[in-house]
């Protein structure tokens, strides 16, 4: 038993030891709460998918994705997995087939060299109501939008696709200065 003296004013040891469990069983609640509460938002990972905030690879980027084709390029874009393209590719795809003036079907994916050419991309119209549109560009999610015509179904990049091997300035400048003292000693011992 407690002595007088550690009691507060006017209390028993009974009242002291009811407050303080009264308290403690506050503290168990709040923190069970707290717990459930976490667990639960831990368990939404399912509904709210989290990807990775850095890139995977050098270079890496993202294309609008609907694989499998949808309907429309509103569907399309709407449900695409936001994901990093693997490794190896360079470009965004795009392919449109339409039926008179409406879509029929969508895909998008993204694409190695291989697959998006300066000869893969354009329209081609099947009989009176149907044509399909490809188009490939480069760039972060460079895709948004559908071909519908030859004016859009081209293959955008952001490099040249001609382009020839560049030789590095750096080189240049060190064979300059090799050729400058080769002929600054020439002279002097001449």
């Amino acid at each position: 038993m407690l002595p007088s003296w550690m009691l507060p004013c006017g209390q028993d040891i009974w009242t002291v030891f009811c407050v303080e469990s009264r308290i403690l069983r506050t503290v168990k609640l709040v923190l069970l709460i707290f717990l459930l509460l976490i667990d639960f938002v831990k368990g939404m990972e399912w509904i709210v998918p989290t990807y990775p905030v850095t890139t995977p690879y050098v270079n890496s980027m993202k294309c609008w994705t609907c694989e499998d084709g949808a309907e429309n390029n509103y569907h399309c874009n709407r449900w695409a997995p936001d994901v990093w393209c693997p490794q190896g590719t360079k470009y965004c795809y795009t392919f449109h087939r339409m039926s008179g003036n409406e879509s029929s079907l969508v895909v998008k994916k993204c694409a190695t060299e291989g697959q998006c050419t300066v000869k893969s991309v354009g329209c081609r119209d099947f009989g009176i109501n149907t044509r399909e549109c490809t188009s490939c560009c480069e760039g972060n999610v460079c895709n948004s939008e559908v071909p519908i015509n030859a004016t859009d179904a081209v293959f955008a990049t952001i490099t040249p696709l001609n382009s020839a091997e560049r030789s590095d300035p750096f080189l240049w400048t060190v064979l300059a200065c090799l050729l400058v003292l080769y002929y600054s000693n020439y002279r002097l011992y001449s």
